[in-house]
């Protein structure tokens, strides 16, 4: 891959996902790209990259390529300290306003949701929370989680709900037995879980519409982003959340230096931000 070719697909990367590759990369993407030249029996890296600008296959080829570019590594109950902020104070606080609102929902968006397992852990810890914190006789709220990838392959692990043994390591015994079925040796989610959680495709380049949102998890995503893109990307954020709303991002990861309309919070070792 030449320098030129490579400055080719970065442009193309950044202009269509935000996602943007410095110099050191050049290794890496050349890779997975010749990797996807044999899968699409396409002899030369420029001849790929007309591929990728047509119209007809060239989109769906797009979206295949900037899987591979991803890490996308999750799991259930990722970074626990979150979870803890999330479950103890967080949640509670939530869950406390809904029973004076008119809108009872708890609407939570985990972008860039992978496979499935934070939206999943989410889920549970949400009816967790319920459980605890609703009297007999009172209505619960409504629980509206929205799992978001940019990855087809990814989604459609997600919509399965189906885990194996490995992948449910981290999950507690009381979990397992409460939201998980046993199929063939593998583990599935409960129509339960299933039930409030919604996964859809969603290029956070692009505006999905959605608004007064209570809490937003977008963890290890504005890595892949240049300090315009992340810049962006939280403005997108704070316009999706309620006030007083809640945005998890990646413990790699910081608003400082990039906005001040939100509010660091912290439990433990776990942290968050709320929207001021």
């Amino acid at each position: 891959m030449t320098n030129e070719e490579y400055l080719l697909f970065r442009s193309l990367i950044y202009n269509e996902s935000g996602m943007y590759f410095k110099d050191t990369k050049k290794e890496f993407m050349e890779s997975k790209i010749i990797k996807r030249l044999k899968a699409n029996n396409i002899r030369s890296i420029y001849r790929y990259y007309k591929h990728l600008i047509s119209e007809s296959e060239g989109k769906r080829e797009f979206l295949v390529l900037i899987d591979t570019l991803r890490i996308g590594e999750t799991s259930f109950f990722r970074n626990r300290p979150q979870f803890d902020l999330f479950r103890e104070k967080i949640l509670p606080e939530v869950i406390e306003e809904k029973k004076k609102a008119v809108c009872k929902a708890v609407k939570i968006w985990s972008a860039g949701c992978s496979t499935g397992e934070e939206p999943y852990t989410i889920a549970m810890e949400c009816y967790e929370a319920v459980e605890k914190n609703y009297r007999r006789g009172l209505t619960p709220p409504l629980l509206e989680i929205i799992g978001s990838d940019i990855s087809f392959s990814a989604l459609k692990t997600a919509k399965a709900g189906i885990y194996s043994k490995e992948r449910i390591e981290e999950v507690e015994e009381k979990y397992l037995m409460k939201y998980f079925n046993v199929e063939d040796g593998s583990y599935a989610v409960s129509e339960q879980i299933r039930r409030c959680t919604v996964f859809d495709f969603h290029n956070l380049k692009n505006e999905n519409g959605l608004r007064e949102i209570d809490i937003i998890f977008c963890r290890n995503v504005m890595i892949y982003f240049d300090l315009a893109e992340q810049k962006r990307l939280i403005d997108k954020f704070y316009a999706s959340l309620k006030p007083g709303g809640y945005l998890f991002i990646g413990h790699s990861e910081t608003l400082q230096g990039l906005d001040d309309r939100f509010k660091f919070t912290y439990f433990n070792k776990g942290t968050a931000y709320k929207r001021i």
